[in-house]
């Protein structure tokens, strides 16, 4: 199976557990499933340009993956120990 369809369906898991989080008023849980949600889109679009050939656009995007990827650890961490 691709990868960029293990990417898409943990998009979809990110989506539905962001829209449960906030429809049960737990904001925690839907901030970190947000952000894992942008995590994974950038990830799939830095893909995407890789295929393409657009190398520096690519990187780019894995940059900003990576940042997802740190705020989110960050946001977990605050969250278990707060």
């Amino acid at each position: 199976m691709d990868v960029k369809w293990f990417i898409a369906a943990g998009i979809l898991i990110g989506i539905a557990g962001a829209s449960l989080s906030v429809y049960h008023m737990n904001m925690n849980f839907a901030l970190l499933s947000i952000l894992g949600v942008f995590t994974l889109t950038n990830l799939m679009r830095a893909q995407a340009f890789k295929d393409r050939g657009l190398i520096r656009e690519a990187k780019w995007m894995n940059r900003i993956a990576i940042s997802f990827i740190v705020l989110f650890v960050i946001v977990f961490v605050v969250t278990i120990i707060l």
